[in-house]
């Protein structure tokens, strides 16, 4: 097998650990944590439903690479908690260390463009990355939504602290306004606040 196979095939099975790398937000049933794998896949269906749907033209592809690589390097660096004000203080390095020694073990052109697409998400300059961003924030706030609050009740996340997540999306486009006012409605309805 030639060298940038091989290289290929060890990235692959270091990104299998995005399967155990658990988040904080719960499945639906609230029977165990999403891990960074399954909600980069549900980022991804996220970006197919919606992409359609927005005012502003972003390449769907470009979306798609983005979200499916935006986590990767917390296979190294660990998840930073949404509402973790210390974890977010180092977050940036932590990650910046953990995406060289992810994406470098990559054949050159690779590791450049797994870097670029994870710097592009991270500096939220480009449409693309705006809309993968929203997705990134809305999907963590459903995810808290629809397993009735379980990670919020044990983390005391108040209703108003969540504006930290879904503000942002709300400046991104009307239609995620929309839809964060409706999973607002059923959260109150549903009482899942933490505090």
């Amino acid at each position: 097998m030639e060298e940038r196979t091989k290289q290929i095939l060890e990235f692959l099975k270091t990104t299998d650990k995005a399967k155990t790398i658990l988040r904080r937000g719960y499945l639906w049933d609230g029977s165990r944590r999403e891990s960074i794998a399954e909600h980069m896949w549900h980022l991804g269906i996220w970006a197919m439903l919606l992409q359609g749907e927005i005012g502003f033209p972003a390449d769907l592809l470009k979306v798609l690479k983005l979200v499916l690589t935006h986590d990767l390097v917390e296979i190294y660096a660990g998840d930073t908690y949404a509402y973790d004000e210390e974890g977010a203080a180092s977050q940036r390095k932590r990650e910046e260390v953990a995406a060289e020694r992810l994406f470098s073990s990559l054949p050159e052109d690779l590791a450049a463009e797994f870097r670029a697409l994870w710097d592009e998400f991270e500096d939220d300059a480009t449409p693309e990355a705006r809309f993968a961003k929203a997705l990134d924030h809305m999907q963590g706030f459903t995810q808290n939504c629809i397993s009735l609050g379980k990670s919020w009740k044990e983390n005391g996340i108040s209703r108003e602290r969540t504006f930290l997540r879904t503000d942002p999306p709300r400046k991104t486009d009307p239609l995620f306004g929309e839809i964060l006012d409706s999973l607002y409605e059923t959260a109150d309805r549903e009482g899942v606040w933490g505090s």
